[in-house]
């Protein structure tokens, strides 16, 4: 190497070195100041200071999107920068870092965990690599998203696979109810149970690990929809006891539009063969974030996703979950006592989240519609929970539907009493 360009890139790391300082400085700035606060009041203020949203707006839906704290905006903007100096050099890295971030933030071991776009992507790699018969039936709920139900959907309308459709109960009282829905209704052709971590209808929190010690001793997969839990819980996948895991990380972990991760269990990956990770030459699978079969990535969103999980790290998990869950019994709490509006959100809190959902009487008018003032005259951003779901072939029987007319609240660690305590009045307001 000539010494002028052994210079060149030198002056490249060093660069490269002074920006990572910098944006490890942001945090350890942050922890430092959440270190010093004398009360929890004092911390979720200093954490707010993290975030860039508007003056005024409240924001209460990260069920469908999350917002970057500015440490991980300013990750993404650098890393583009960076790169777009010295292209090739920038295009592949960060990602066996980021990985590592990912299987200890979902409580796996690297070999276990992908990085993917977003839920719908791992759920498809699920479905497509376990290479199920015609015949074969898939248990799932009338309540699952249409990200994470499509793909069966397309097994079902191509490959002559079964889909079979629990009707959750509107108001669920019980882990027990669920439990002795779904071992009611598992048949010697079930291969796969697939459904939500959290209820993205109702923000029920799933009995996952009660669940997966009826389908683990019959042999069928327990496949999660976990778009709604990381960044909002402390996952922990093997205390699940589920098979995959597929999340999006532009939700409640608050990183980049286009993250996600997908979990599979060591045990079964002989029986998930993603084409995603396929390796020509060997039995194995590649869950890196370049390979042959997945292709170029966007690096910089991977840099800005495992920002995220270190943002969440220095505020601690646990703690996270805990303020998600304070806030979210202040929801239920305060609007319980509108009459126009029914709890379907489980009280108990091994079945409850950070996701509160009330079905409004339809006299008092449409979810869209209340939902749409709340934005207009107050930008707060609430989310109308129907419920709709995607079509299905005409040759196969539809999940029995129901339209709660909800509207699901979500709240995180951005938010605090005082928007809760508006949104109960404005609301009383707004309903008579």
């Amino acid at each position: 190497m000539q010494r002028r360009d052994f210079v060149k890139g030198l002056a490249a790391v060093v660069a490269t070195a002074e920006l990572s300082e910098a944006l490890q400085n942001q945090i350890d700035l942050m922890r430092a100041d959440l270190a010093k606060s004398t009360n929890e009041s004092s911390i979720w203020k200093r954490v707010r200071r993290e975030f860039a949203l508007n003056p005024g707006l409240v924001h209460f839906n990260c069920g469908s999107i999350g917002t970057m704290p500015r440490v991980v905006v300013d990750a993404v903007c650098d890393h583009i920068r960076r790169s777009e100096t010295n292209p090739y050099n920038g295009t592949f890295v960060n990602a066996v870092e980021v990985r590592e971030k990912a299987a200890e933030f979902l409580g796996a071991e690297i070999d276990e965990v992908a990085l993917t776009r977003n839920t719908t992507e791992g759920m498809d790699c699920v479905a497509t690599g376990l290479h199920l018969q015609a015949g074969d039936e898939v248990l799932t709920t009338n309540h699952e998203h249409s990200g994470g139900m499509i793909c069966w959907q397309y097994l079902a309308k191509h490959h002559g696979v079964s889909m079979k459709y629990l009707k959750l109960p509107k108001i669920v009282d019980s882990a027990d109810q669920i439990l002795n829905l779904i071992e009611q209704n598992l048949t010697e052709r079930t291969r796969v149970c697939s459904l939500s971590h959290i209820d993205t209808i109702t923000g029920m929190q799933m009995p996952l690990a009660a669940i997966s010690a009826i389908t683990r001793s019959r042999n069928i997969l327990l496949v999660c929809d976990g778009a709604q839990a990381p960044g909002m819980l402390d996952v922990d996948v093997k205390a699940l006891g589920v098979d995959t895991y597929a999340s999006s990380s532009h939700k409640w972990m608050l990183a980049p539009r286009g993250s996600g991760l997908l979990y599979i269990r060591r045990e079964i990956r002989d029986r998930v063969r993603p084409i995603m990770f396929h390796k020509v030459d060997s039995e194995d699978h590649d869950y890196s974030a370049y390979g042959a079969s997945s292709g170029t990535r966007n690096m910089a969103n991977i840099h800005g996703h495992g920002v995220a999980m270190d943002f969440h790290n220095a505020i601690g998990r646990q703690r996270i979950e805990m303020r998600c869950r304070a806030l979210s019994r202040l929801v239920r709490e305060k609007l319980s006592s509108i009459p126009a509006l029914t709890l379907l959100t489980p009280q108990q809190e091994e079945l409850c989240s950070g996701i509160v959902s009330f079905a409004l009487d339809p006299a008092k008018g449409t979810n869209s519609e209340i939902v749409s003032r709340f934005r207009d005259e107050y930008s707060t951003i609430l989310k109308p929970a129907a419920g709709t779901l995607p079509a299905v072939p005409a040759t196969h029987v539809p999940p029995p539907h129901e339209n709660y007319n909800a509207i699901r609240i979500s709240t995180h660690i951005f938010n605090d009493e005082v928007e809760i305590e508006q949104l109960a009045d404005r609301m009383a307001m707004i309903l008579g």
